[in-house]
């Protein structure tokens, strides 16, 4: 939250706020699905996590690529959180 002292945020700051989210949700590529790398990102796993992990993490694999759903992922992190 912004003080009184702080100075607005101007449409430079803004714009680069709304680069940085749209970055960070994927929203560039349109896309709902990720490749590995992405994927390892997104969970915050190394890459050998998430292969050594195949058996537990929602994909598809298609002529040997796979494929990660965000929105999958997600449910499977929800169903997995702890309170």
């Amino acid at each position: 939250m912004a003080s009184v002292h702080e100075a607005p945020a101007t449409h430079s700051d803004l714009d680069a706020l709304a680069a940085a989210l749209a970055e960070r949700l994927h929203l560039g590529n349109g896309s709902p699905w990720m490749n590995t790398a992405e994927t390892a990102e997104y969970l915050r796993v190394s890459v050998r996590w998430l292969r050594q992990h195949l058996h537990q993490v929602p994909h598809s694999k298609v002529e040997g690529r796979l494929f990660f759903s965000r929105t999958e992922l997600d449910a499977w992190l929800a169903e997995r959180r702890r309170s």
